[in-house]
């Protein structure tokens, strides 16, 4: 009954709720307003025109893209007729060189236009791809939208229709903006294309002119004397050099800047002058450095003093190839390559000039100081000589006829000043009858002479070859000897500094810096020798042929080695023991400084961890050396054969030694007796353990006589050591004082200590001339010599005070019928006999 009451009145609950909220859920929704919808329709009217207005702008875009392709497409098929014009110069027979580097600077400058193309190409597709990715969230959010509008049945017509419209000129300006990106891909394809091409074709014209340039220098060269001819090219010179052609050629460089130098030019001329600007301040800073100044002073430091001096040309010339690579080579291509080619003579005569002041002062020949007096004069006409005829070549013609007469002068005097200097060294210095001296003077009149002769003949590019590649050599060779110089100065600092007990100078063994030291004279040599190889243009042929040298192989069974596999071998050893010293010394002040072990553990220690590392190193470096796993298995086979025949005593050795570091039966500072001879343990190596005696004499004893012979460690696990010292005093003397005497000593001297057992006398016997005692008393090692020396001062000093003698030994003399005979006998024991008449 209470049950289906319950449930009656739980149906009639319900009912009530699902008619009170009936009404709610079925109500009309009250229509969207323009907020809700997200845009305002008065904004939505202007976004759409606005898009409408766009959308025109962007196919006027489209129409001047497919222009601009359309040019560019003609564009390709010119600069495709440049190279093809420029291609038949390679198989046109007789084509002179300087018509080839024309043609290689023009297209370095077509490179620098289609770079700068390409640039302005590849910000127009960011761009582009910028306003997509907008029109599409633009899209996204009008097409949620439309969609919210389709589903409010209350929304207006008017306000749906601006949606769909704003909705058709967004898809139609992404539809044109994927047309304009779809052109500049193409347009950025093309120049891509040009770009490869051109440099593919310089890299073919300049093998061609260094191949060229090789044939050349032996071929004459065909002059003409005709008066008209000399004429007109003067004409041409003088024209060029008139106001009015400087400020046509200033008003075209200024229309170039303008239309090619752009925000990154300026950018990069900014940053140069302020690259310029830090590096001037370095230099500076580093000469006002009294360090810095006391190193470059010293004959060590002469290479810095040469880097010092090479350092700004250094920096124009790489400034020189970096402009080269940008738009202002667009705008001044003559003067970018003049300055290229300028700079580096100015560096090769800078260094020569300063190597050849420095090798001066070093007592050298005395022809490098005469040249210093005149350093000058050919230094500054080599520079010069350099500029006028760079500045005939490119800014007037290369084929100019004026660059012959330029040429000739400038050899005609260099020859006389060789030939003055010469002459005036030989008043100098009555040392010119010397064989070397007097093949430099032949030389030197030979290398000056037969340029011009060369030149006189026809034979021009044999003359500038020779001229440059003696020039250069020059200029090696001083940089040579002032290397040599100054690593033969560090090199006796070093041997000075030599210590001949460790065979060390600055923690360095002998050995490791002989070796280091003739690495270094052998690259001076390499340095030197390829330098000259260049300055002749044999310098590519040099280093291939020395490089297959360096990686020729050698098979011997199923082994295969190589020069470079040794020489990397060896610079991992040397590496290997560079770190070792510096492990040593980490392991020493930084790991085990703190540690409170004994110096032996710690020595221990650090040598097992130094084996350690040079198993490591030498397996590294026998895989370098190009010995597989089999190989190295052959080895240790071999090893094994070894060890049981001739290298048996070694291998005993080296056991041994790992012994001694693990057990420390004797450790590095242990005092030891081996056979009669006391010592302190200085190092135990891998065969031999140094032991060094208090008379400094060095004894190399194998590791195995520690292990298998009696060695007495008096400091082993205890630095205390016992010792007697033996005194004797006169028959009569009270011994009772003598003892207290004698440990009063004891207790004043202060290397004699109470641990273990206090100093005790003992009266051990009635000798012939004494009554004998004994001090026994205990010191530690190091200063047990020292105790028992002071012990002796101090009681000779207390026994003189309390009237104690110290006996001679008595012997008395019996003579008799013409002889004696001698007894030994105590005071006192023939008293009363007949004594001596």
């Amino acid at each position: 009954m209470n049950t289906k009451f319950t449930v009656g009145l739980k149906r009639i609950l319900a009912f009530a709720v699902l008619i009170v909220l009936l009404p709610v859920c079925t109500a009309a929704r009250p229509p969207v307003s323009d907020m809700e919808k997200g845009v305002p329709a008065a904004d939505l009217q202007k976004a759409v025109e606005k898009a409408k207005s766009e959308f025109e702008s962007l196919t006027k875009e489209l129409r001047a893209r497919e222009r601009s392709l359309a040019e560019d497409l003609r564009q390709e098929k010119i600069y495709g007729t440049r190279m093809d014009s420029v291609r038949n110069l390679l198989i046109v027979p007789g084509i002179k060189i300087n018509a080839l580097e024309k043609s290689v600077e023009e297209i370095r400058v077509s490179i620098s236009l289609i770079e700068s193309r390409l640039e302005s190409l590849k910000k127009e597709r960011e761009n582009i791809e910028t306003k997509r990715a907008a029109r599409k969230e633009s899209l996204d959010f009008v097409q949620e939208r439309i969609n919210a509008v389709q589903n409010d049945s209350g929304a207006g017509d008017e306000y749906f229709n601006d949606l769909v419209s704003y909705r058709s000129f967004l898809r139609k300006q992404a539809k044109v903006l994927d047309d304009l990106k779809g052109l500049i891909e193409k347009q950025i394809n093309i120049y891509q294309s040009l770009s490869g091409s051109f440099e593919k074709l310089a890299g073919t014209l300049e093998k061609e002119i260094r191949d060229e340039k090789e044939k050349i220098v032996f071929q004459r060269e065909n002059r003409t004397f005709e008066p008209e001819a000399w004429k007109a090219h003067i004409k041409k010179a003088f024209s060029a050099l008139n106001p009015n052609a400087l400020g046509k050629y200033a008003a075209e460089r200024i229309r170039l800047a303008r239309s090619h130098m752009n925000a990154g030019s300026i950018v990069f001329l900014l940053g140069a002058a302020i690259a310029y600007f830090l590096l001037a301040k370095a230099v500076s800073f580093a000469k006002g450095n009294r360090v810095y100044l006391d190193i470059r002073s010293k004959r060590a430091g002469h290479p810095i003093f040469i880097l010092e001096s090479a350092v700004l040309p250094v920096f124009f010339i790489l400034l020189a190839h970096m402009a080269a690579k940008t738009k202002v080579y667009i705008v001044f291509p003559d003067l970018i390559n003049l300055l290229q080619v300028f700079l580096v003579v100015l560096l090769v005569t800078r260094v020569s000039a300063h190597a050849i002041r420095l090798i001066v002062p070093e007592q050298g020949p005395l022809y490098f100081e005469a040249f210093y007096r005149w350093r000058l004069l050919f230094i500054w006409g080599i520079r010069g000589y350099t500029l006028v005829y760079l500045f005939i070549y490119r800014f007037i013609s290369p084929r100019s006829l004026l660059l012959t007469p330029v040429r000739i002068v400038s050899e005609l005097l260099l020859a006389a000043g060789v030939f003055i200097f010469w002459n005036r060294y030989a008043r100098m210095e009555k040392e010119s009858g010397r064989v070397s001296t007097a093949l430099i003077n032949r030389g030197s009149k030979v290398v000056a002479v037969a340029g011009l002769l060369a030149d006189l003949a026809g034979y021009a590019y044999f003359a500038s070859w020779w001229y440059i590649s003696w020039g250069v050599t020059l200029s090696v060779v001083c940089v040579g000897v002032l290397l040599f110089y100054s690593i033969g100065d560090v090199d006796r600092q070093f041997k000075d500094r030599f210590e001949p007990e460790t065979r060390k100078s600055y923690g360095i063994s002998y050995p490791f810096y002989w070796l280091v030291s003739n690495s270094i004279y052998f690259l001076i040599f390499a340095f030197v020798a390829v330098g000259i190889a260049f300055s002749w243009g044999a310098g590519e042929k040099f280093l291939s042929g020395a490089a297959g040298i360096f990686s020729r192989s050698f098979t011997m069974g199923k082994i295969t080695l190589s020069l470079s596999g040794f020489v990397y071998a060896i610079v991992v050893l040397l590496a290997i023991y560079v770190f070792t010293l510096f492990w040593k010394k980490i392991m020493a002040e930084r790991i085990l400084k703190q540690s409170g072990l004994s110096l032996g553990v710690k020595e221990s220690i650090t040598t097992i961890s130094v084996y350690i590392i040079w198993g490591a190193g030498v397996l590294i470096s026998l895989s370098v050396l190009g010995l597989n796993t089999a190989s190295m298995a052959l080895g240790f086979g071999a090893l094994g054969v070894g060890l049981g025949f001739g290298l048996q005593n070694i291998f005993n050795n080296f056991v041994s030694g790992l012994i001694l570091l693990f057990e420390r039966p004797i450790q590095v500072g242990d005092v030891v007796e081996v056979a009669g001879n006391w010592g302190e343990v200085k190092k135990i190596n891998v065969r031999a353990t140094l032991v060094q005696t208090y008379t400094h004499s060095s004894l190399i004893i194998p590791n195995s006589e520690f292990i298998s012979a009696q060695v007495t460690n008096w400091s082993h696990r205890d630095p205390y050591i016992r010792r007697d010292l033996l005194v004797g005093v006169a028959y009569g003397s009270d011994t009772a004082l003598v003892k207290d005497l004698m440990l009063r000593a004891a207790e004043s001297v202060n290397e004699v200590h109470d641990y273990p057992y206090p100093p005790v006398v003992q009266f051990i016997n009635f000798g012939d001339s004494s009554l004998d005692f004994r001090l026994r008393f205990w010191s530690v090692i190091e200063d047990f010599i020292k105790a028992e020396s002071n012990l002796r001062f101090e009681i000779d000093r207390l026994f003189r005070e309390n009237g104690v003698t110290i006996p001679f030994p008595q012997r008395d003399l019996h003579l008799k019928s013409g002889f004696f005979y001698q007894s030994d006998s105590p005071p006192g024991a023939n008293e009363g006999g007949d004594g001596p008449d």
